[in-house]
């Protein structure tokens, strides 16, 4: 449990979200990642490559 508390990094991994599931039960698959979307959306914003990907992504979006 110690080493849940002190892990420095914020971003959970798929190796994270699976060491939950055989630590605590059930599966991988029910447990959801929460994220801060402003923080990512500035993120984004910030980085150029990062925001034309993103703007990419919501045009082909839209056209669905």
């Amino acid at each position: 449990m110690n080493n849940l508390a002190t892990k420095s990094s914020q971003t959970l991994t798929s190796s994270d979200i699976e060491n939950l599931a055989r630590r605590f039960g059930g599966k991988s698959d029910d447990y959801i990642e929460i994220m801060n979307t402003q923080k990512n959306q500035k993120t984004i914003n910030k980085y150029a490559l990062l925001k034309e990907i993103d703007d990419a992504l919501k045009t082909s979006k839209e056209k669905k």
